[in-house]
């Protein structure tokens, strides 16, 4: 279960996070493990960070579940 201490920590945010530096912040998350991820022969770190892409994903939802973002 996401909370917000946990979506914020995946983000690497504080609490104060304003809702254009939690989608900024996301982005840039995303398109980084994209490209480790694509970039990669190896399996292991292949799966590791799409599991970060899905980890990511599901921090997005939850915000915009809770109107954050």
């Amino acid at each position: 279960m996401i909370t917000d201490e946990s979506a914020l920590s995946i983000l690497q945010l504080d609490r104060s996070a304003t809702a254009e530096e939690i989608m900024a912040r996301y982005e840039m998350l995303k398109y980084q493990y994209k490209k480790i991820k694509d970039e990669t022969g190896d399996l292991r770190t292949r799966l590791a960070y799409q599991l970060k892409q899905i980890e990511l994903d599901d921090v997005y939802i939850y915000f915009t579940r809770k109107q954050r973002i």
